[in-house]
């Protein structure tokens, strides 16, 4: 297919997946083909392909009598979310360090490069939230960052995590939470110095503790805005030393005591 000239599917999957992972159409909502179609300017088949995808990627929901829904949004999914999604980036991670060469190298400075600039000119530093032209240098700043993995598997996973992840981001401004200050460019200048510099092991420390510190953020900010925020236990296998990496070295983490079930977020 020419990406130029995209099908009416998949212009209606893009548009869709950017209006949930945006939280313009909030979790659990129900979706009617009928608006979809009208909504979308897109025919009823393929407005049917582009919710099959999404259900397929965890965005959407299908119900037998009840259709299709936007997936729900629940602390149990965020923390598995954020657990999947540092499992994977550091296994990703670590295989870009060691098989990246000077292209991957060229492409991570100019994505550094357009991150700091984004974030000097104030993008990112809104607690109400970034604009696109961050939100977009963000993305590709973590793309460059693995870029040079070689498993295409891992790295499709990633992406889908990536974007179910940033979906709580969308959701917390959309309660009023306002986001903590942070050093982003300090943060995301280190991430890129140590993978320039093949310090494997720091780097991946530093991934770790940067998922880290993103998954408080917004616990914080919710908490903030006054919303019921569950205590947050950090997960044992996502740390940057292989010996502790579940993701690449094969070691599973110490199976956690048993919990009681998270409540399910309530949706806008």
């Amino acid at each position: 297919m020419d990406s130029k000239y995209p099908t009416q599917a998949e212009a209606a999957y893009q548009a869709l997946k950017h209006d949930i992972l945006e939280c313009r159409l909030a979790p659990a909502a129900k979706l009617k083909i009928s608006e979809i179609c009208e909504t979308y300017g897109v025919a009823l088949g393929a407005a049917r392909e582009a919710l099959s995808r999404l259900t397929a990627d965890g965005m959407t929901r299908l119900e037998p009598l009840k259709g299709f829904s936007v997936a729900p949004v629940s602390w149990e999914e965020f923390e598995q979310l954020m657990e999947a999604r540092a499992e994977i980036e550091v296994s990703c991670f670590r295989k870009s360090i060691r098989e990246g060469d000077v292209e991957w190298e060229t492409r991570l400075a100019g994505a550094t490069h357009r991150l700091a600039r984004a974030q000097g000119a104030g993008r990112g530093r809104d607690p109400n939230g970034p604009d696109q032209a961050w939100l977009a240098a963000h993305a590709e700043f973590h793309r460059a960052l693995v870029a040079a993995c070689p498993n295409q598997c891992l790295l499709d996973l990633r992406e889908t995590l990536y974007a179910r992840s940033e979906r709580y981001r969308h959701w917390a401004l959309s309660l009023s939470a306002r986001l903590g200050e942070r050093d982003g460019n300090k943060e995301h200048g280190r991430l890129a110095a140590l993978a320039q510099a093949r310090d494997v092991e720091a780097a991946c420390s530093a991934m770790y503790e940067h998922f880290m510190r993103t998954a408080r953020d917004l616990l914080d900010a919710v908490r903030g805005a006054g919303k019921p925020v569950p205590d947050w236990r950090p997960w044992a296998g996502a740390r940057g030393d292989e010996s502790a990496n579940g993701a690449a070295s094969g070691d599973r983490a110490p199976k956690k005591a048993s919990k009681a079930r998270p409540a399910r977020l309530a949706a806008r």
